[in-house]
């Protein structure tokens, strides 16, 4: 049972990994495939730092939106009750639903942009696109 957990576990990955490999047309053929190991490692690196970094990130910014949500449904954007009541009642559905959202969104960049740059600041950190 558990070999054939791990297999399928391994063929997962390894078609999810193909994914983001682009085609290298015109680059030399040793070159890629001497540097694949570094770039799948690239990938898996940017990955594992990527997942907790957009979970925090996405689950901060799903915060604050639905808190300004709450508030103006509760009748001003702006107001101070209001806001304190949309951070009360509102505020913890958003960050669990944005570390949600947050949880893929750095595992793909982290996952597609350690393949293109390995080891680079880029896969590492989060640009606003």
């Amino acid at each position: 049972m558990v070999r054939k957990l791990a297999t399928s576990l391994t063929i997962a990955l390894t078609l999810v990994g193909t994914m983001v490999a682009p085609s290298f047309a015109g680059e030399d053929t040793f070159q890629n495939i001497v540097f694949i190991p570094v770039r799948l490692l690239g990938s898996a690196a940017g990955t594992v730092v990527g997942i907790p970094e957009g979970a925090v990130k996405d689950g901060v910014k799903g915060a604050m939106m639905a808190t300004k949500w709450m508030a103006e449904k509760l009748g001003d954007e702006d107001g101070t009750y209001q806001t304190w009541g949309g951070a009360l009642l509102a505020g913890p559905f958003g960050l669990v639903g944005g570390a949600a959202y947050g949880t893929f969104d750095g595992g793909w960049h982290g996952m597609k942009t350690g393949y293109e740059k390995p080891f680079s600041k880029d896969s590492f950190t989060f640009k606003d696109e």
